[in-house]
């Protein structure tokens, strides 16, 4: 249901030329409560290579087998395809708790500025979810994330155990590489869910603001020490959200962008 928020702010005795609502900025909280969702992804890779892989390359750097190599492989692809089960089933059911968590928040923070701005209470008709599109399609952008990590360390892991095997590389050193594999995995996923928790909450932003008759808002700047020159340049501007900068690269939208939105009304 659309309300038109303008019109029940005048009704109720705003009478001032504007109102801006206080940006709504994520938490470095929920930015590492989404990184933990990530993790089994990662966690099991490193225990599937721990107690399958490195026995079976130890057994072949050992003695040089003919069948040794097709062996590792089919291990690393058995790793794959239960890592990709984990992602299906662990990180995808994570995440949806985690985003209906991260919904609610939104919701109750919008609700409680919209009242200090308006000293209007919305909260019994606002919806508090996300649209389903909104929700689909972060679900969907994540889920492609995460198994991209897992594409990405499957081939360093590869790369690692068949540049080794000729050389008969001692395990414990292959090993090490392999761990600062999975801990160059283990950083992406931190900095993606740093970027996806902006992303998710940008995208609630324009939602709620649209959805209650909001059309106009002011750049916010993230203030981080190295910013887009042009984002720096927009702080303090006003856009509407039909504008060529609200379609292409409104606020929180551009990789790691932590602008924000401040509707105005």
């Amino acid at each position: 249901m659309k309300i038109d928020l303008p019109s029940l702010a005048r009704a109720n005795g705003v009478r001032r030329k504007s109102v801006r609502l206080r940006p709504i900025r994520p938490t470095q909280v929920q930015s590492r409560d989404l990184y933990r969702v990530y993790l089994p992804a990662v966690s099991a890779w490193e225990r599937l290579v721990s107690d399958r892989l490195m026995p079976e390359y130890a057994r072949t750097i050992a003695s040089i087998q003919t069948d040794s190599i097709i062996d590792l492989e089919a291990i690393i692809k058995f790793i794959e395809d239960a890592v990709s089960v984990v992602i299906t089933t662990d990180v995808r059911s994570g995440m949806q708790r985690w985003l209906d968590n991260m919904t609610r928040w939104h919701y109750q923070r919008f609700v409680a500025n919209l009242k200090y701005a308006t000293d209007l209470e919305l909260g019994m008709i606002l919806n508090a979810s996300g649209s389903p599109v909104t929700m689909q399609v972060f679900m969907a952008r994540n889920t492609a994330l995460i198994r991209d990590v897992s594409d990405q360390l499957r081939g360093r892991v590869s790369d690692i155990v068949f540049r080794n095997v000729p050389l008969r590389t001692p395990i414990r050193e292959v090993a090490k590489e392999i761990s600062e594999a999975t801990g160059l995995a283990r950083k992406r996923s931190m900095r993606i869910a740093m970027d996806q928790t902006q992303k998710i909450s940008a995208s609630l932003d324009r939602e709620r603001m649209l959805s209650i008759g909001i059309t106009q808002f002011e750049w916010v700047h993230s203030g981080k020490a190295h910013p887009r020159p042009e984002h720096l340049a927009r702080n303090g501007k006003v856009y509407d959200w039909s504008s060529e900068i609200a379609r292409t690269d409104p606020p929180g939208h551009a990789p790691f962008c932590g602008c924000k939105a401040r509707g105005i009304l």
